[in-house]
């Protein structure tokens, strides 16, 4: 077989190949990121608390804060995430279905803003945006399942461990990196691989937009070679009891009219303009509470079919994963 012909064959398989693979993330130098590592004090909430790892935190929107409180200069309230003092918001929340009883350790960080941007163009330009990873134990308390979403519902993803049987898989779940959203994620959390060294979930968090970039174990020494900030670990429920300054407390929702349960000044002018009209959702891509259960809070769908935004609906953990195919 001559060579021109080889290559013609060859050229079929590489784009077959190349088309099945999703490339791995890229790491910005070690010394170009922060950690916020919340102090793993041995109970449930710290043994698994994940790493953030942050791109360019250098720019304060880059940077996990903490909601904050004040008047301005017309006597008026302000609602904002303060970029240097860090807080991680967690609660623990229950769950059955036919298989089993679940837990689930909520955990919600907030970012000051996802900066205006043309090129790159940032669709979820806007203020006080936020991120939650859902960790899923099993009964015997071993992490099965991660879930990661945006506080306003969107870009969701799933990466399951080592722990979760097969058959809890969705049937089309493929063993290979994930394209989700454009970003790459791994398929399975292998716990086996760092045995005996305790090794937690490492997220990696893309600069301005605050997309999940990739998820992977690391042990204490793995992370030790970042730069650390230890932040603040509080209740989910802290976030309804904000102090303001000499006039007792406001929460970081609205807690009425049309905007009840949004996040305070969470609005997104060009998810607005480009998809609400589509989406029949005037209020798409602001950042909301996470009611539990559907009796409190919004919404929170994370399927942008209409016709499925109840099933999609997380409030209801177990009917939610079922949605998405999962068979815990």
């Amino acid at each position: 077989m001559n060579q021109n012909l080889q290559k013609i064959l060859f050229l079929p398989l590489f784009f077959i190949l190349f088309s099945c693979t999703t490339p791995l993330p890229q790491y910005p130098p070690d010394n170009e990121l922060l950690a916020y590592a919340v102090k793993n004090d041995s109970n449930l909430f710290t043994r698994h608390a994940p790493v953030f790892l942050i791109e360019n935190p250098e720019e304060a929107h880059n940077r996990i804060g903490s909601p904050r409180a004040l008047f301005n200069e017309d006597e008026k309230e302000k609602v904002f995430v303060d970029p240097d003092n860090p807080a991680v918001y967690a609660e623990e929340r229950q769950f059955s279905t036919a298989k089993g009883r679940y837990t689930n350790l909520i955990y919600r960080i907030h970012f000051e803003k996802e900066p205006f941007s043309l090129i790159p163009f940032h669709i979820g330009y806007g203020d006080n945006v936020g991120l939650m990873v859902i960790i899923t134990l099993n009964e015997q308390k071993q992490p099965v399942l991660c879930t990661t979403v945006h506080t306003c519902g969107c870009y969701l993803a799933f990466v399951p461990s080592n722990y979760l049987p097969k058959d809890c898989l969705p049937e089309d779940w493929e063993n290979r990196r994930q394209a989700v959203y454009s970003e790459s994620l791994p398929y399975l959390l292998d716990f086996r691989e760092k045995k005996d060294r305790q090794p937690r979930a490492l997220f990696l968090i893309r600069k301005d937009t605050h997309r999940i970039k990739d998820i992977r174990l690391a042990d204490a020494a793995e992370i030790e070679k970042y730069k650390i900030r230890i932040p603040q670990i509080r209740p989910l429920s802290a976030l309804e009891t904000l102090p303001l300054p000499d006039q007792g407390r406001t929460s970081f929702y609205e807690t009425s009219g049309s905007r009840k349960d949004y996040v305070k000044g969470s609005y997104k002018p060009w998810e607005r303009l480009l998809m609400s009209w589509w989406a029949f959702d005037w209020r798409i891509g602001e950042d909301k509470k996470y009611g539990n259960g559907k009796e409190e809070g919004i919404v929170f769908y994370t399927s942008i079919k209409v016709w499925d935004r109840d099933d999609s609906d997380m409030r209801d953990f177990a009917a939610f994963l079922k949605y998405w195919g999962w068979n815990l």
